[in-house]
């Protein structure tokens, strides 16, 4: 039913009627003027803190790829370092302990990265494994520690100085271990599988294989302890094992002051 004129027309307003200026300022309360001229707090909504996720999702898989990449660019050096004794010559010095202990100390920027990124874990870690490669198989040649060129402390040093912070930063772990779990010893010579010695002594091509196998060992070794500590809750009764065995290594080549704070300190956690 369509809907008559004058009921269409009585709904319309008069089109000779105008609409009413409003002449009054509204006003508002110093409160009210205050909390507009105020900025809003943004609301955080899902798609920022997916960013905030994400963002440290993929900071945490940089320090990841930083510290992994730096592992990987010491054991090449070592390799490589380790090679150049080989074919060195006995009375040889141009190689010595501390030229593993120098090469290292290219890597410190690393752990300040890690450091920077809250990743002190991670720094921790390749700190150690550091300190594993800041030092080699000191009975190579007889002129491989204990020289006047030795350089070794400088670099111990600042081992100590860059791990100490770190040990004291990290929490006490959550539970001793009774017990680490084992990892291989130091190579010697009785880990050797060249056959028998026909005159009482290894001969060149012995001598060789021996010192390839010594090579794969403390490799292996080295990768070994480097897992432990990554796996370990007791992160300072691990640590702490690590360094006094170096320690006690070099001390009897007459290589010393091998991170002695750092030392000091994990004792003095362990001990608690």
């Amino acid at each position: 039913m369509v809907p008559s004129k004058d009921l269409t027309g009585w709904l319309k307003p008069p089109r000779s009627a105008k609409r009413k200026r409003d002449t009054t300022e509204p006003k508002y309360s110093e409160k009210e003027i205050d909390k507009a001229r105020r900025p809003s707090k943004a609301t955080k909504t899902a798609d920022s803190s997916r960013f905030e996720t994400n963002a440290t999702a993929g900071s945490s898989q940089e320090a990841k790829k930083l510290y992994a990449d730096t592992l990987k660019a010491i054991d090449k050096r070592v390799d490589e370092l380790d090679k150049k004794v080989g074919v060195m010559g006995g009375n040889s010095a141009a190689i010595t302990t501390s030229s593993y202990a120098t090469s290292i100390r290219k890597h410190m920027g690393a752990v300040k990265k890690l450091v920077a990124m809250e990743e002190n874990a991670l720094a921790f870690n390749l700190l150690l494994s550091m300190a594993d490669a800041s030092h080699t198989d000191l009975d190579a040649t007889w002129k491989m520690c204990g020289t006047p060129c030795d350089n070794s402390l400088p670099t111990f040093r600042l081992l100590d100085e860059a791990l100490l912070p770190l040990i004291k930063a990290r929490k006490k772990p959550v539970s001793r271990a009774a017990e680490l779990p084992e990892v291989p010893k130091r190579w010697t010579s009785m880990n050797a599988d060249v056959g028998v010695f026909k005159t009482g002594r290894p001969n060149k091509q012995q001598r060789g294989q021996m010192y390839r196998q010594k090579l794969a060992w403390e490799k292996n070794r080295r990768q070994a302890r480097r897992e432990r500590r990554e796996k370990t809750v007791d992160w300072a009764k691990v640590a702490l094992c690590d360094l006094i065995e170096e320690r006690d290594y070099l001390n009897a080549y007459g290589v010393k002051e091998y991170l002695p704070r750092c030392i000091a300190e994990l004792v003095e956690l362990v001990m608690l």
